[in-house]
């Protein structure tokens, strides 16, 4: 479904743009003056000229004997002279009606017949023979003469060298018409067959297209939302929503309104689950459990493990009370209370990103690996409040975003806890990556979130909800392996000093950092340190944007090849370790389906999404 999702929205935007070519291209053509399109306004009204009836006399027979290859003989006028058009089978040619001699339409008879036809008060340019049909005459044969006349709209009268016939009247009015023409009906050659390949193509296309959003939408629901739209319908039934701690207490029972979302019934309740998407279904912050007879929603199966959605775990903003229902609260939500804290320090770590450290009214008891919820106010900050260096001041510039940036409307993000529970006192410490777009992607704006973070100064106040989370070390594990990358280090810090420092875990434990470059590499000074206190730890870098300057001794490369190749190819057993990942969203998707793929159960395989 994902393969057709990203191939149904890259279509759909080709297609986009077809689309707007032939709204742009029919609603020109519908505004263009149709004479003057064609050229009447230009045409002098037919006057009476001789009768045949007043020539009858002297026409003379048109040939003399038989010829095989005529096949049509046509008395006709042409500037009053009673001519014969004889038509055969290679083209046409004229004959005097009165004594059979053929007639020729040289120039100056061309321009003799253009200049009859024409009521503007221009005269003519140029004329030019032309042997073969041009683009204007395409539906045409034969040679002819293109008469122009000076006029603003450079009207051009083709007559034809056979039969002295106008056979078209082209101006800048037709020009226009005919390029929206060939724009429309998508034939850029010929501009005439409305069945060509490419019309055909893109209607192919747009079958597939319709048929794939069928699909895509009829994915997107389930029975619940059926049943919304019957709770609609009838009113909004009252339904009993039972609602349990993590260990199964039942905490309570209450009659809520129907068909609003299980996350707005919960937040009613005095149950705020955490949320930096705002109900649209791709943080996957929101996490309960409920029946696992629950149909999954397409967030629910793009955010939840399979084991956890087998399990009954559901995203509350996905799925609207339609019955009577029992969940279960995720880790941590009772816990979790309203803090007030105040900056003490903010540095950088790395070009671009930074850490915070808080002081709160008193320690904050937790579980590493755990997050906490930063309410971002509505606010402006400038380019120059960020303590930058250049390279990224550079990239800022080239994102799309101004040096000024603000936020009119309130906003929640969510951050990993990077300390150890304990070692900071009531001090806790945040790690805030400034999201920036990359060079292959500018254009992109700065992230609200992290402009707000990492523009704090020492003094700052900020409004703070936590412990959150349920992305945690497991007891009594032989073999611990961490991979991270960027500021997906924060909760995996976290647990390694607690193993480390707080528990004196012996278990062994590995660290696979993925940065971009030397710079990008947060702590190394501190992974270093502890790698030489402590046997159990090990950790290794791989850096994927090495500049051919920089000088590094290290894993050169994607994070995931390299723990591939370096550990999961040559551990003996991998599938007695215990996993914990933290990351960018592609770098995670890359590691979790590299350990999927070598048969790691799903039981020993833990991580954190940022919650993008």
């Amino acid at each position: 479904m994902t393969i057709i999702r990203e191939v149904h929205k890259w279509i759909g935007l080709l297609l986009g743009l077809q689309l707007l070519l032939w709204m742009f291209s029919g609603l020109g053509m519908a505004i263009l003056p149709h004479a003057k399109v064609a050229g009447d306004h230009h045409r002098v009204d037919s006057e009476p000229g001789l009768l045949l009836a007043e020539v009858t006399e002297q026409i003379a027979p048109p040939l003399s004997g038989s010829a095989s290859d005529v096949r049509r003989v046509e008395l006709r006028l042409l500037s009053d002279r009673a001519v014969f058009q004889v038509d055969t089978g290679g083209g046409a040619y004229l004959l005097d009606a009165a004594s059979g001699s053929p007639i020729a339409i040289d120039e100056s008879g061309a321009r003799q017949i253009a200049a009859r036809d024409y009521s503007g008060d221009a005269g003519i340019s140029t004329v030019r023979h032309l042997e073969h049909p041009t683009l204007e005459i395409r539906d045409h044969a034969g040679p002819a003469w293109q008469v122009n006349f000076s006029d603003p709209e450079r009207t051009s009268l083709y007559v034809s060298a056979e039969t002295g016939d106008i056979l078209e009247r082209r101006n800048n009015y037709w020009r226009t018409f005919d390029t929206l023409w060939m724009l429309h009906i998508m034939d850029y050659s010929n501009r005439s067959n409305f069945n060509n390949p490419l019309v055909i193509l893109s209607a192919l296309i747009l079958f597939w297209l319709g048929l794939s959003g069928l699909v895509l939408w009829w994915d997107s629901f389930h029975r619940e939302d059926f049943r919304a739209i019957v709770s609609r319908l009838t009113g909004k039934k009252p339904v009993l929503l039972s609602v349990a701690s993590p260990s199964g207490d039942l905490l309570k029972t209450v009659r809520t309104p129907g068909h609003q979302t299980l996350y707005a019934a919960l937040e009613a309740e005095g149950y705020a689950l955490p949320s930096s998407c705002g109900g649209g279904g791709s943080c996957g912050l929101c996490k309960i459990k409920t029946s696992p007879d629950s149909p999954a929603t397409a967030a629910d199966r793009r955010q939840i493990p399979e084991a956890d959605l087998d399990r009954g775990v559901r995203l509350a903003c996905q799925h609207r009370l339609s019955s009577d229902v029992s969940v279960t609260l995720p880790d941590g939500l009772l816990d979790a209370r309203r803090l007030d804290g105040e900056v003490v320090s903010s540095r950088r770590l790395t070009p671009d990103m930074f850490e915070i450290r808080i002081a709160l009214p008193a320690p904050l008891g937790f579980r590493s690996g755990s997050y906490i919820e930063v309410e971002i106010p509505p606010y402006s900050t400038d380019l120059d409040q960020i303590n930058l260096p250049d390279s990224v001041k550079s990239l800022w510039r080239t994102s799309g975003t101004g040096e000024r940036i603000q936020s009119a409307r309130p906003l929640v993000r969510t951050y990993s806890l990077a300390n150890a529970p304990g070692e900071t006192g009531s001090e806790v410490t945040l790690i805030v990556r400034l999201v920036l777009a990359g060079p292959e992607h500018a254009g992109a704006p700065v992230g609200l979130g992290s402009a707000y973070m990492t523009s704090r100064r020492p003094g700052d106040t900020l409004s703070l909800r936590g412990p959150l989370g349920d992305f945690h070390v497991g007891e009594h594990e032989e073999e611990r392996v961490f991979i991270g990358g960027g500021a997906g280090i924060a909760p995996l810090r976290s647990m390694i000093r607690d193993q480390l420092l707080n528990k004196g875990s012996t278990s062994r434990m590995w660290l696979w950092y993925g940065a971009r470059t030397p710079e990008a590499l947060a702590y190394r000074e501190e992974f270093e340190q502890l790698a030489t206190d402590f046997d159990n730890f090990s950790w290794q870098a791989a850096l994927s944007h090495l500049e051919p300057h920089q000088e590094w001794e290290g894993h050169k490369g994607w994070i995931h090849e390299i723990f591939r190749d370096n550990f999961l190819a040559t551990h003996p057993d991998p599938g007695r370790c215990s996993f914990y990942v933290c990351g960018p969203p592609p770098m995670l998707e890359a590691v979790l389906n590299l350990l999927r793929g070598a048969g790691i159960r799903e039981e020993k395989i833990a991580f954190d999404d940022f919650g993008i």
